[in-house]
């Protein structure tokens, strides 16, 4: 079976030196070497279709398909050849080739094959039937798989006496073997065939898919693979084994990772793992453990061996065969790890029996049996397997003590570490112990200052115990809450807008669902997934109340003033936040208030709590707030492509339904809508519930839609309308991004009523103390409106600060319709819609340039001829260059260069840069 030409990308380079190689010498042998999967034999493939566009025709011979009609007795690869010849009687259109190939068989299939005279009989037969074949026209023989004969030189070699080029792969490795041996020495060329470039990896896992690929795809597979990343065979297989397992799903035209959280493992069949198990039942068992282990060390090897039940010499012996066979690799302090994550994720799947903790349960349990009988233990090696052991492991109260004390030694250096040993502590804790109030809050620092929401998450899985803290009956909570209860409140309101799971136990999801004081309407939960978590189902909706919801603090963690600040901005109280902010003794105006308010305004919770927290907070990237977070930064730095797919990570990551899970498809629906992806734009709109916290962004969502669309004066309108209902409802946070899009699409309409309206609502928002702050919607809308260019080109300046070129590209678009000199501007606006890929204010940007009567803004790097440069890149391209240094050789942009392959594929039928340099060689490419 012909295996993907996809295959043959980055082996441009090989392909054109095998086949002037092949097509220069009658006579000549060419090995070609590699590791299993390297890509031997689809190379092989490829120069053999090259080979048959010069003329030549080609006897392929697969060794390792069936191992011959005798099976592993043949010692000499006859059967192969035979079977080969007979599949293509009709292709070679010789009526006495049958003649020729009858003694070959007839000595193929008889026994003993090193009998007296049987080999000279074979060599003269074999002679005589290439002879034959090579009669109608030159023909070459391409060998497959080499290394699974013992004795391949003999058949090569008659092919060779007869004028035939030869091509023959092995595997790299086996070059010292007998039969290997002969056939390199005869060899006139070796070529060693390596791992891919980068770029050309991640070009062949596009080319493989076929589809639309989600751009977070290949980044995942190169963190899971490491350097077999590089690797086809490995990639190649991985792809197809992530498909089997339905991991990689359509989703909105995409094709996607789902779950990418979880860990990418190597397909069974790979040949690593096979390797392993080849090296006798202990190798799977110990590559598992160093999988679950996280690397060990030569010290660490003993006690592995005694809890696995293996005799510690052949553990010795079978390690160090599987870091010669590539399977395990050791680094220069001698810890010994997987040779990639990936192969650690399959490992751990394969054996199940050491999944998760068990491993470190039953080395805890020895270690322990170990001190109490008074033998020496690694106090903290054994607080480390303990801690990872999870609650199996049977602990004393003088051991919960030392985790305690080991968890506050380590706080300052190792504060991961340290969240493990303090959560096994709290695992044994009953909530009445003392200790027990202590111990949550050094977690929750912990915990806050790691990311490692989940830990906390499995340590309120305990809770309520029947004998620890009530929750209070009733839908009101004392405004005077005990501190262990301001505690859980806030450990379970950290694990469910980090996870974005709530807590499991009814009692603490109560603790969610209760109104807080502070003039709050609507408890935590009903806020954040816009249901009850106590009542199981969806509750009414009611309007948020406009005084702020307080939190208590948490001494030790997070001081009252600090959890006014997040309240308050959290829930959209922009002068609240600020009073809070200047009680906390901070100062204001400053930088970080400003960010605080744009991160606040479009629910950016994870760069609120940073900017208040300082490093006292780390968000973890694969929660929901981390993600949300760089769905807000790519679309702000037009990086729209990484925008779009953390929205789908989103979708795909299996989370309950949050209030930034609605924000980011706003994003998105501003995102197709700029595209001109109108109908993805309004199902991604229908998507987003309609929550009170998110109006603003998404009326700014939908008149964005409605402008994109042409619509713009429908989007002026909804834009007045949104403006009055959003003031009578007191719910003014996001409210500068609405007047900043409303503003400029009624300038750009020339509808002066509503952009004088539009402005007054700016100025009336921003109106403190009978006088208006200068803020940049302010600059804006009076640099719009009036028209000033002053204060435009302040808006501007402070959008180009503050790093949104989102914002910038409206804005100097518009701009750009009054600016005396409008081509700075256009200028300006291109690159952005450009590098964002907003076809349609591509568009727009061409109607202002015509209608200001001024020269298009062009790309950067002006191309030249184009059928001057696609020849140029064939050519490169067959010398084996990379795209990148094919556009640093012609002086010209690496996306141009992706351009004009995209043109050349369009125009050839070609599918591949192989096929390229291939139809190159053969003088088969259509002019332009």
């Amino acid at each position: 079976m012909a295996r993907d030409r996809s295959a043959l990308v980055g082996r441009e380079r090989e392909l054109t030196l095998l086949c002037g190689l092949l097509a220069a010498d009658a006579g000549s042998l060419v090995v070609l070497r590699g590791p299993s999967g390297i890509g031997r034999s689809a190379l092989q493939e490829e120069v053999g279709r090259a080979l048959r566009g010069r003329g030549v025709r080609v006897l392929p011979v697969r060794f390792g398909a069936g191992r011959g009609e005798r099976g592993a007795d043949d010692t000499y690869g006859i059967g192969p050849l035979v079977g080969s010849v007979r599949e293509r009687f009709e292709e070679f259109a010789d009526a006495q080739l049958a003649d020729a190939l009858q003694p070959v068989a007839r000595l193929s299939q008889t026994p003993g094959g090193d009998a007296r005279g049987w080999a000279p009989s074979m060599v003269g037969e074999l002679g005589a039937l290439f002879e034959r074949i090579g009669l109608r026209g030159r023909t070459a023989l391409l060998a497959d798989d080499a290394h699974l004969v013992a004795e391949p030189a003999p058949l090569l070699a008659a092919a060779r006496r007869c004028g035939w080029p030869v091509l023959v792969t092995c595997e790299q490795g086996t070059e010292h073997s007998p039969g290997a041996v002969e056939l390199f020495t005869a060899a006139d060329r070796v070529i060693t065939l390596g791992p891919l470039a980068d770029a050309d990896a991640e070009a062949l896992v596009r080319r493989t898919v076929g589809a639309r690929l989600d751009e977070a795809v290949p980044d995942a597979l190169r963190t899971a693979l490491g350097p077999l990343f590089t690797h086809p065979g490995t990639l190649l297989s991985t792809l197809a084994d992530l498909r089997e397992r339905g991991r990689l799903t359509a989703f909105r035209g995409r094709l996607c990772l789902r779950a990418p959280a979880e860990p990418i493992a190597l397909p069974d069949s790979h040949p690593l793992l096979r390797r392993a198990a080849s090296h006798g039942p202990l190798a799977p068992w110990l590559v598992s453990s160093v999988a679950v282990w996280d690397g060990i060390s030569v010290d660490d090897l003993p006690l592995l061996a005694e809890t696995i039940g293996a005799d510690l010499a052949a553990c010795g012996r079978t390690l160090d065969r599987l870091i010669e066979a590539g399977v395990l690799v050791a680094d220069v302090a001698g810890r010994v790890n997987c040779r990639c994550p990936a192969l650690a994720a399959a490992a751990v799947r394969r054996t199940k029996v050491f999944w998760g903790a068990g491993l470190h349960a039953s080395i805890a349990e020895r270690l322990l049996a170990r001190q109490r009988g008074g033998g020496g233990v690694d106090p903290v090696a054994l607080a480390d397997h303990i801690a990872r052991g999870g609650a199996a492991v049977d602990l004393g109260e003088d051991m919960t003590g030392r985790l305690l004390d080991l968890a506050a030694a380590t706080a300052g250096e190792e504060p991961e570490r340290a969240a493990l040993l303090c959560a096994a502590a709290l695992h044994r804790l009953p909530p009445t112990a003392p200790e027990h109030a202590t111990a949550l809050t050094t977690l929750l620092t912990l915990v806050v200052r790691t990311g490692q929401y989940a830990l906390l998450g499995d340590v309120l899985s305990g809770y309520p115990d029947p004998d620890g803290p009530q929750v209070p009956d009733g839908p009101q909570v004392p405004a005077a809450v005990p501190a262990p209860l301001a505690e859980l409140r806030l450990a379970a309101t950290l694990v469910a807008v980090h996870t974005g799971e709530p807590p499991a136990e009814p009692a603490l999801r109560s603790l969610l669902d209760e109104e807080l004081p502070g003039g709050g309407r609507i408890g935590f939960a009903q806020w954040w997934f816009g249901r009850q978590l106590s009542a199981g189902g969806r509750a009414e909706e009611r309007p948020e109340g406009r005084a702020p919801i307080h939190w208590p603090g948490v001494p030790g963690l997070i001081s009252s003033d600090e959890m006014e600040i997040l309240s308050a901005a959290l829930y959209g109280d922009a002068e609240v936040c600020e009073g809070a902010w200047r009680r906390a003794g901070r100062p204001a105006p400053s930088p970080e208030l400003d960010a605080l308010h744009d991160a606040a305004a479009v629910l950016d919770i994870a760069t609120v709590t940073r900017v208040v927290l300082g490093d006292r907070y780390r968000v973890p990237e694969t929660g929901p707030l981390g993600v949300y977070q760089r769905v807000v930064r790519s679309h702000r730095d037009a990086d729209w492509s990484q925008a779009m797919s953390a929205v789908r990570e989103l979708e795909l990551s299996g989370h309950t339904d949050t209030l930034v899970h609605h924000a980011a498809r706003l994003f998105a629906a501003d995102i197709c809508a700029a595209r001109g992806e109108f109908r993805q734009a309004a199902e991604w709109l229908a998507a987003a519930a309609p929550a009170p916290r998110l109006a603003a962004l998404r009326a700014w969502a939908r008149i964005g839609l409605f402008s994109r669309m042409g619509q713009d004066r429908r989007a002026v309108r909804q834009a007045r309308k949104f403006c009055r209902h959003l003031h009578r409802a007191g719910l003014r946070v996001g409210m500068d991004l609405l007047l900043m899009r409303a503003v400029g699409i009624a300038v750009y309409v020339k509808d002066h009523d509503s952009a004088a309206y539009l402005l007054e609502q700016t100025e009336q928002l921003h109106r403190v103390g009978g006088r208006t702050l200068m803020t940049e919607s302010v600059h804006l809308a009076r640099g719009l409106v009036r028209p000033d260019i002053v204060h435009a080109r302040v808006a501007t300046g402070l959008a180009r600060d503050r790093g949104d070129k989102a914002a910038l590209l409206d804005s100097c678009l518009v701009v750009a319709r009054f600016a005396e000199d409008p081509r700075p501007w256009l200028r300006e606006a291109h690159e952005v819609a450009t590098q964002c890929g907003a076809s349609v204010l591509l568009e727009r940007i061409r109607a202002v340039t015509r209608e200001r009567g001024v020269p298009a803004p062009r790309a950067r790097g002006r191309r030249g001829p184009a059928a001057g440069t696609e020849a140029a890149i064939v050519e490169l391209i067959g010398a084996g260059m990379t795209n990148r240094q094919i556009a640093q050789r012609l002086g010209i942009s690496e996306k141009t260069v992706e351009h004009y392959l995209t043109r050349l594929f369009a125009r050839t039928g070609c599918r591949s840069r192989v096929e390229l340099a291939a139809a190159s060689l053969g003088g088969r490419l259509p002019a332009p």
